[in-house]
């Protein structure tokens, strides 16, 4: 299975994800509109995160567990978003207490499960 731009995506989804969030939190106490900052700065450094990973991290063969992981990171969140958003009963159930910790699970399998199967993923 070719999981190059399964990885190289995800990884870009799960920088974007982290670097928006972390800044918009970070410069709203200064800023009205942090996020008019904090979203584009995200979008850059997911960006070069995603073409780091194609380019270069995924000729590692160690690395492509990790990278599968966080990728599995990012796409759980955007799992959980989009089960909060499309389903109106489920909103109660999806926070940040409950979206990480699902969110790690899924990145802790997607490691073992790479790890267990390296001479499958390509």
């Amino acid at each position: 299975m070719n999981a190059r731009p399964v990885a190289a995506l995800g990884v870009a989804l799960t920088t974007f994800l982290a670097v928006a969030a972390l800044l918009t939190d970070l410069l709203a106490a200064r800023i009205a509109f942090s996020a008019i900052v904090g979203l584009p700065v995200g979008l850059v450094a997911g960006a070069i995160a995603g073409i780091e990973t194609w380019a270069r991290l995924w000729r590692s063969p160690r690395a492509r567990p990790l990278l599968l992981a966080v990728a599995a990171f990012g796409y759980a969140l955007l799992v959980a978003a989009a089960v909060s958003y499309a389903i109106p009963p489920a909103r109660g159930l999806v926070s940040v207490s409950t979206v990480v910790p699902f969110a790690v699970a899924c990145a802790v399998a997607a490691f073992l499960l790479a790890r267990r199967y390296a001479d499958r993923i390509a």
